[in-house]
C-alpha cells in the first residue's frame, strides 16, 4: 500500500462519479425500513455495491465498510474505505436535493482521505491530510464567527430505530439548548454536508449526536483540514468511538460543549476538558428545593400581556369621581398604583377599582397565552418528586379559571391568591408566599420562587426561600441579576431539563 494517500485521489474522485451519476439518473423504485423509519433504497444498494467491487479492483489490498452491507476484503494493512452510498436516504426518496455520496480512506481508523459529493446541489468536496480543504479548486476555509449568538448552527436528524425515544430526550434537549442561543439552528438532514459546509464557512458548526464512521469519517477531515475543530460531546478530540461529532471553530467550540453537556440528562460530568456546567447555580438551587413556587404572572400565565390597557380603564373610573389626579397616577402603567391611590381616597373607591380590576383579569384570562414549556415543566417538577405552588397578587377567580382552561389544576398543590377586598389586590407578596409555605409545613430554606419580577425576588430575600429569575429578555435579565436572583433562567425549557436531570431522591 502507498504511503501517500493522496495518490488514491483519482480513485476516489472517479468512485464519486459513479455514485453521483446513479443518483442522478436512478429513482428509487423500493424502499425498505432496516429498523424503525431507517430507510434504504434500492439505488443505496446498488450504489455501494459498484463502488465496492470497483475499489476492490483497484485497491484490493484496501478493506471496505459499507453502510448498507456492512465491511469485506481484508482490513488488517490498517487501511479501509468506508462508504455512505447516499446519505440523507430519506431526503433523496422524497426528492429533495440535500443528499449526498461519502467516501472517506481511513488509515488505523483515522481520515486520510476524503470526497463527498452532492450531486443534485452540483458540489463537490475533497481533503487530503495536511493538504487542506477544496471544494474543485479552491480552497475551503472554517467560519472565524467567535459568538454563539451570531452563529448558524446545523443539529443532525433525530434518531430513529431502536433506542430512539431515549436518544431523542437528549436531542430534543440540545436543541432546547441551542434555539434559544444562537442566530439559527437548521436540520439539514445529512451528516456528511453538514460537515462539509462547516469546512467551507457556510455554517458556522455542526452538532451531530451519533458517530458513524461511514456518516462521518469524511466530514471530519474536511472540517479539520479547513481550521475547525472537531471533538466528541465531552470536549475530547474525535475519533471512530466518540459518541457524538461536534465541529466548529475552536472560539465556538469553548460555547457549544457546554450547552451540549449540559443537554444530557444523565448528569454525567466526566470529561477530560475543563467544564462548567451553565446550570450550575440552578442545579445547587434544585438539589435543596423540594416545593417549587410560581409566581402567576410570566413563568405560568402571560397574564399582563393579555390585558395591556388595563391601567388606562381604571383611570377611566377614577375620573369619574376625581377630575384632577395626581401626575404619578396619569402616567403609571401599574394597576396596584392606581387601586392603592383609589383606597386611599375612599373605601367605596377602593372597592370598584378593585372589582374593576378583578372583571378585567377574569377577562385576560381567558385569552393569556400559557408561558412556553409550562405544561412539560410542571410536569417534570411532579416527576422529579417536588412539589409546585403557585402565588398571585391577581385574582382568585382569573388564575383557577386560567388554570382549568389550559389542564394545569391538577399539576399544582397550592395556590395562594388575593383575598377578596379588603384588601384584595393589595394583599402583599411577602405574607401569600409565607402562606404557602406555612401551608405545605415546609422551611423557606426548602423553596425556591420563580419569579419574572424584581419584587419576587426582594419577597424571596425577606422570606428566605431561593429566588430563580425567569427572564425571556436581556434587559429583564439584567434587572433580575441586580436585584440578586439565584439564577436567571431564559426558558421553562432549561428548568424543564434539569428537573429531568435532578430528581429527589426517594
Amino acid at each position: 500500500m502507498t504511503p501517500d494517500p493522496g495518490a488514491l485521489l483519482p480513485v476516489a474522485f472517479h468512485a464519486a462519479d459513479t455514485a453521483s451519476e446513479m443518483m442522478r439518473t436512478q429513482r428509487p423504485t423500493s424502499i425498505t425500513e432496516k429498523s424503525d423509519r431507517d430507510l434504504v433504497s434500492d439505488v443505496d444498494l446498488a450504489i455501494e455495491r459498484a463502488i465496492r467491487d470497483y475499489l476492490h479492483e483497484a485497491t484490493p489490498s484496501i478493506g471496505f465498510l459499507g453502510e448498507e452491507e456492512g465491511r469485506t476484503g481484508d482490513p488488517g494493512s490498517g487501511w479501509l474505505w468506508t462508504l455512505d452510498p447516499i446519505d440523507g436516504t430519506s431526503n433523496f426518496a422524497h426528492g429533495l436535493p440535500l443528499c449526498a455520496t461519502s467516501l472517506a480512506l481511513l488509515r488505523d481508523g483515522r481520515p486520510v482521505l476524503a470526497v463527498i459529493d452532492a450531486p443534485f446541489l452540483g458540489q463537490r468536496f475533497h481533503a487530503i491530510e495536511g493538504h487542506g480543504a477544496y471544494t474543485g479548486t479552491r480552497p475551503m476555509k472554517a467560519s472565524t464567527t467567535d459568538r454563539l449568538r451570531d452563529a448558524v448552527v446545523a443539529i443532525g436528524d433525530y434518531a430513529v430505530g431502536n433506542g430512539a425515544d431515549r436518544k431523542n430526550e437528549i436531542r430534543l434537549a440540545a436543541t432546547i439548548q441551542l434555539a434559544a442561543r444562537v442566530h439559527r439552528v437548521r436540520m439539514l438532514g445529512t451528516a456528511a454536508l453538514d460537515l462539509a459546509w462547516v469546512a467551507d464557512g457556510r455554517l458556522d458548526a455542526s452538532v451531530t449526536l451519533g458517530n458513524q464512521p461511514w456518516d462521518t469519517a469524511a466530514g471530519v477531515l474536511l472540517a479539520r483540514e479547513a481550521g475547525a475543530m472537531v471533538v466528541d460531546a465531552n470536549g475530547s478530540p474525535h475519533d471512530l468511538d466518540s459518541a457524538a461529532t461536534i465541529a466548529a471553530p475552536a472560539p465556538l467550540l469553548s460555547q457549544l460543549i457546554p450547552l451540549i453537556r449540559a443537554a444530557d440528562l444523565t448528569g454525567s460530568q466526566d470529561t477530560p476538558v475543563p467544564y462548567k456546567s451553565p446550570y450550575a447555580a440552578l442545579d445547587a438551587i434544585l438539589s435543596r428545593a423540594r416545593y417549587l413556587i410560581f409566581e402567576f404572572d410570566g413563568p405560568i400565565a402571560d397574564l399582563t400581556a393579555a390585558m395591556p390597557d388595563v391601567a388606562d380603564q381604571l383611570r377611566a373610573t377614577l375620573r369619574a369621581e376625581r377630575a384632577d389626579l395626581p401626575s404619578a397616577i396619569t402616567k403609571t402603567s401599574d394597576p396596584f398604583e392606581i387601586l392603592t391611590y383609589a383606597e386611599a381616597v375612599g373605601s367605596s373607591l377602593g372597592k370598584r377599582i378593585d372589582a374593576q380590576l378583578t372583571t378585567i383579569e377574569v377577562t385576560a384570562a381567558a385569552a393569556a397565552r400559557p408561558a412556553a414549556y409550562v405544561h412539560e415543566m410542571l410536569a417534570a417538577s411532579r416527576d422529579s418528586g417536588r412539589t409546585s405552588a403557585i402565588v398571585s397578587r391577581n385574582s382568585a377567580e382569573a388564575v383557577s379559571s386560567y388554570l382549568a382552561t389550559h389542564g394545569l389544576a391538577e399539576q399544582v398543590r397550592l395556590v395562594a391568591t388575593a383575598p377578596s377586598y379588603p384588601p384584595g389586590h393589595l394583599q402583599p407578596g411577602p405574607h401569600l408566599v409565607e402562606e404557602i409555605i406555612r401551608t405545605l409545613s415546609a422551611s423557606p430554606a426548602e423553596c425556591a420562587l420563580i419569579t419574572a419580577s424584581v419584587t419576587g425576588i426582594e419577597i424571596a430575600q425577606n422570606v428566605g426561600t431561593q429566588s430563580i429569575g425567569y427572564a425571556t429578555d436581556p434587559r429583564t435579565s439584567e434587572r433580575l441579576a441586580g436585584a440578586g436572583a439565584g439564577c436567571l433562567l431564559p426558558s421553562l425549557a432549561d428548568l424543564t431539563l434539569r428537573l429531568r436531570a435532578r430528581p429527589l431522591p426517594n
